[in-house]
């Protein structure tokens, strides 16, 4: 591939990014139609730590790309909410990490079923042979991704 084509095929893909992001958001992830926002920090924050469990407010501003003095303001807010609690890390008492409290576990676990209920009442007006195309472009697109984070650790 010339380095001509190499650069319009990359500029097509940054555009397709940008494209595809509030495609995403606006068809399938709107907020409005759930009782909370799947894009908002705090449940960004909450399935870090559903995924993941205890972790350092570092490790989890650090994979969402926000900065300590913000993730102390989530972290605080989701405190008040009872949905997550700092606790001491078991090996090093000097750390303190965030963890779901079993109302925030309460809480992710509705969440997901009403997310589900929703992607899955706006997917089935696909075919079946569309549900295939796009599921198979997500998981290419979560592989590539993942290989891409880990190179960049």
């Amino acid at each position: 591939m010339g380095e001509v084509s190499a650069r319009v095929r990359m500029d097509k893909m940054l555009d397709d990014i940008y494209n595809v992001m509030p495609l995403l958001h606006r068809t399938i992830l709107r907020p409005d139609s759930l009782s909370h926002n799947p894009l908002g920090s705090d449940f960004k924050v909450m399935r870090i730590l559903m995924r993941h469990g205890p972790l350092s407010m570092s490790r989890i501003g650090v994979w969402l790309g926000v900065s300590k003095p913000n993730m102390t303001a989530i972290i605080n807010k989701l405190i008040v909410e009872r949905r997550v609690e700092r606790r001491e890390d078991p090996k090093d008492r000097r750390i303190v990490e965030v963890a779901l409290t079993e109302e925030g576990k309460k809480y992710m676990g509705q969440c997901w079923n009403e997310g589900r209920e929703s992607v899955r009442v706006k997917l089935s007006t696909l075919s079946d042979e569309e549900m295939t195309t796009l599921y198979n472009a997500l998981e290419d697109i979560r592989i590539t991704l993942s290989k891409l984070n880990e190179m960049s650790k």
